[in-house]
């Protein structure tokens, strides 16, 4: 039975009682109404109800539930309306629910993880069981947003909004820009923002790991012509294009990624001088950085500007001084938003009212909550109803005989509408699905995403202007010869770059399956050497041999469901790394033993094979990376550094 909850209401509970008020009132409330009946606005001033109204409705209208305002001035009155608030009936079928699963599977960033979950819950709720246990199999792609921008830019190109930054191009030039936000989109690993620039006054494109600041929003536009397509304009990218020429000196038996590039390589007698064609400064900056030492800038001379930069601002961070810290082997993430917590207690609500009364471990693993969770979530609905209102406005929620029923919320029995991230990240989600070549599940991903469109009211249009193309819809020789031996079960040779060596040797393995991560793709196989599982960055396989051998599956030997990016052996040493934020989302590649966080980075313990390639780690990140413990590798890579800044000082 519900009950006034004698507390002060959580900020999701306000919300949730602020929609079930607002969609079960004909006519509306006033601002006076409101200010009457919800705690949160009682004693406020004008301006600060108005504040925190308009915060509200902005929350909730970011969840996909608008509020509309009859009126005008002083009688203006606010409610929801069902058919804003309503997702259209779309069925699905159970092939059609598989493919949004994958879909929702793909992003890896919790944000979106979560928008994408939610999303996938809600359109499937009819089909409980389809679905379970549908996987990737020879192909498991992963999505992860870049950073605080992409959200900050998918708002602004959607609104159509004017936005300004601070920004870093490709030769390390920093200036604000300004522009139209007409679309935002990932190619080759990074995301990018599309739009009229106003200072060049033409068509620009951005990278957003290289955007400084926080997206500052302006003015609406109307510049993005008809028929614009994200997709057509970074298929004009070419990540491959020469723009300038570069000599360096390098160390003989060093520096195998530059001489794989090099247009001619001069011997000499301690080091070899080393030409090659660059568009991307920021990038070759990094991976001159990385070899210390080893290698030498002759010219172009920012290009000798920027690879000191790098190592100075490396060394500056390994010299800072060490926190105070705490590993734990749970991640602190933080707590999720408020809306977050919202929608989940309105698909609940809709949920068990579709079912009629599901039990409690249904439900839960409906929503991949724990059963303890779940009571949280509806200790929380039944405090919900009109605010401050008699028992019979409020709504009543039952779970002591282990089946949930929920009375008194006819008005959100209904599933609520996509948010704007919510239909983003399906869409994105299957059309990048449906741009690879001969994928395993094509014709489902294809029906799933023509129901999908018609189910995203309010977002018609999205598509042309969020575009997602991973990795392997770009196939290459080394990529087909892979999925191939995937296939056939072929043992195949690999001519490999180990970075740590930085050298190629030849590795046998076992193939079993691709991962694609941030545009990253690497290869799962067992290593027939080492007897173990390995992953193998596909940039660095620089052949495919296919041999004569074949392999039988062997559930222990080829068994592998873990989303592991770099693999720690048990004998591999632990060290400490401080990541800054802006390397949040690389954390998780080098799987993590335990956590901390510090003032301004996540602090994290792994394991590394070879303690070698750490130094040129910290220096390719530029002051982004360093190490933390154990404290004579710290002094060890301050060495390297020092050694390194000293070298590049040599005219």
């Amino acid at each position: 039975m519900a009950q006034n909850n004698s507390g002060v209401p959580s900020r999701a509970e306000k919300l949730v009682s602020l929609t079930y008020a607002l969609i079960n009132t004909p006519h509306g409330y006033s601002k006076r109404e409101l200010r009457k009946i919800v705690d949160d606005y009682k004693g406020l001033g004008d301006a600060a109800f108005d504040r925190k109204f308009d915060r509200d409705k902005k929350d909730l209208r970011e969840m996909g539930v608008p509020v509309k305002t009859l009126g005008t001035d002083a009688e203006e009155r606010y409610l929801i309306t069902p058919e804003s608030y309503r997702l259209p009936e779309v069925s699905f079928t159970t092939e059609e629910a598989a493919a949004l699963g994958l879909a929702a599977q793909l992003w890896k960033d919790t944000d979106f993880e979560s928008s994408a979950t939610r999303a996938n819950g809600r359109l499937s709720a009819g089909l409980e069981d389809s679905g379970r246990g549908v996987s990737f199999t020879e192909y498991v792609p992963r999505l992860q947003a870049a950073g605080p921008a992409f959200g900050a830019c998918l708002e602004a190109v959607w609104a159509r909004q004017v936005v300004s930054f601070d920004y870093l191009d490709s030769q390390g030039r920093s200036s604000q820009r300004t522009l139209d936000a007409w679309g935002i989109g990932q190619r080759f690993g990074n995301w990018y923002l599309a739009g009229f620039d106003h200072d060049r006054e033409a068509v620009r494109i951005f990278r957003l790991t290289r955007i400084l600041s926080d997206i500052r929003t302006g003015q609406a536009h109307s510049s993005r012509p008809a028929g614009f397509s994200m997709s057509e304009s970074l298929a004009a990218l070419d990540p491959d294009i020469a723009g300038q020429t570069a000599r360096i000196i390098v160390a003989k038996e060093a520096g195998w990624v530059l001489r794989s590039k090099a247009d001619s390589v001069v011997p000499g007698s301690q080091d070899d001088d080393v030409t090659l064609q660059f568009h991307d400064m920021m990038g070759l900056a990094a991976d001159i950085a990385k070899l210390g030492a080893a290698a030498r800038v002759l010219e172009p001379p920012h290009l000798v500007t920027e690879v000191q930069n790098k190592l100075d601002r490396a060394l500056a961070a390994q010299l800072k001084a060490v926190p105070g810290y705490k590993l734990s082997k749970r991640r602190n993430a933080g707590r999720p938003p408020s809306t977050e917590a919202v929608a989940l207690n309105l698909d609940i609500i809709s949920y068990v009212a579709k079912y009629g009364s599901p039990t409690v471990e249904q439900t839960a693993s409906h929503f991949g909550l724990s059963d303890k969770q779940l009571l949280a979530h509806l200790q929380t609905i039944m405090m919900c109803g009109v605010p401050n209102g008699l028992p019979d406005e409020l709504i009543d929620v039952e779970w002591e005989t282990g089946a949930i029923s929920i009375n008194n919320a006819e008005a959100l029995n209904a599933p609520i509408k996509l948010s704007l991230t919510e239909a983003a990240t399906m869409l994105a989600g299957l059309a990048s699905l449906r741009g690879l070549p001969h994928f395993e599940h094509a014709s489902a991903i294809d029906s799933a995403y023509a129901k999908l469109q018609s189910a995203a009211v309010g977002f018609e249009g999205l598509e042309s202007v969020l575009s997602i193309a991973l990795r392997s819809s770009e196939e290459n020789e080394n990529y087909a010869t892979l999925v191939s031996a995937i296939r056939t079960r072929r043992v195949v040779d690999l001519n490999y770059y180990s970075a740590s060596s930085d050298a190629v040797g030849v590795r046998e393995v076992e193939p079993i399956r691709i991962l694609e991560h941030a545009g990253r793709q690497y290869l799962r196989a067992y290593s027939v050497p080492n007897g173990e599982i390995r992953s193998f960055r596909i940039d660095r396989i620089q052949t495919v041999i296919p041999t004569a051998k074949t392999f039988e599956w062997d559930t222990e030997r080829h068994e592998d469901h873990e989303d592991i990016y770099f693999t720690p052996g048990p004998t591999d040493e632990l060290v400490v790394l401080g990541f800054a934020s802006r390397l949040t989302s690389l954390v998780d590649e080098y799987s993590p033993e335990q956590w901390a966080r510090g003032d301004d980075e996540t602090i994290a313990q792994i394991r590394m094979t070879s303690l070698s390639s750490i130094a040129g780690m910290v220096a390719f990140h530029g002051g982004d990376l360093r190490v933390i413990a154990p404290e004579l590798l710290r002094t060890e890579v301050q060495a390297w550094l020092r050694k390194a800044v000293e070298n590049k000082e040599v005219k």
